[in-house]
């Protein structure tokens, strides 16, 4: 069957005839157009001549996306906490009240002048009255200590033991101790360890231990490279405390030992 042609005779002015490649209707030549398409960011020949019915109009969604430049930064940029929200804690049961640490917790019972607190406040110099301390007089032996739960207390949370998360152990590197600047700390202390949180010292393991140098304020104390315990949940530092004087403490600082891992400043 012949196509259905769509060519004009004009015996005064003749034409060549052409056949669309899409339709196969018979036209002038001089009506056909090329085919194009989008390839990337260009449009591309596809050398098909057709007529202008079949002509289709290239597609966008085959087209490259070419995006603008970024903006110019800004002074003083807040970005997001992307850590934190690409790993996000569930928040079942969790009190609204700021105060109680849900997801990481300090212990001990030097709670005077700054309080626990502010062993681990990052603040390496501070005086007495922000420092940890005891509220009265020292207790006997090494029962003057502060120290982290790195699990935190998931035992405030009201929520099933499924959605808890997992508990979480560190081992130790290295562990310094910063005295007050105004009073030192002069005293033995000793780093220790912990499956579980007690008050009772015997409960523990002593993994190191440590002394001060000298009566001089503004002491720092550093020990590296001489534990002697395996990974555990609870990490603490234990002075020694004489029934007579008070013990302070104004920086605790815990270094993790597992590759990636940060510890509590």
């Amino acid at each position: 069957m012949r196509p259905h042609s769509r060519y004009r005779v004009d015996s005064n002015a003749p034409r060549a005839k052409a056949v669309c490649d899409f339709c196969g209707q018979i036209w002038q030549h001089d009506s056909l157009v090329w085919q194009y398409e989008w390839n990337g960011p260009r449009l591309f020949n596809q050398r098909r001549l057709v007529c202008n019915p079949c002509n289709d109009k290239p597609q966008q969604q085959l087209r490259t996306i070419v995006l603008p430049p970024d903006p110019l930064p800004i002074m003083n940029p807040r970005p997001e906490l992307y850590v934190t929200d690409d790993n996000p804690m569930s928040a079942i049961g969790v009190s609204a009240n700021f105060a109680l640490p849900q997801y990481g917790s300090r212990i001990g019972n030097l709670t005077g002048g700054g309080g626990i607190n502010a062993a681990f406040d990052g603040r390496l110099k501070k005086p007495v009255h922000l420092s940890a301390t005891n509220k009265g007089v020292s207790n006997s032996s090494f029962n003057n200590y502060v120290g982290i739960n790195w699990q935190g207390n998931v035992a405030q949370l009201a929520m099933p033991s499924s959605l808890k998360p997992p508990v979480i152990n560190h081992s130790l590197s290295a562990v310094s101790v910063y005295s007050p600047t105004d009073n030192s700390f002069a005293t033995n202390f000793v780093v220790q360890a912990s499956p579980v949180d007690t008050t009772a010292f015997a409960a523990w393991t002593t993994i190191a231990s440590g002394a001060t140098t000298g009566p001089g304020y503004s002491t720092t104390v550093t020990i590296t490279s001489t534990f002697t315990n395996p990974t555990n949940q609870f990490h603490r530092v234990a002075f020694l405390g004489d029934g007579v004087n008070f013990v302070s403490v104004g920086q605790v600082l815990f270094s993790v030992a597992e590759v990636g891992g940060e510890g509590e400043n």
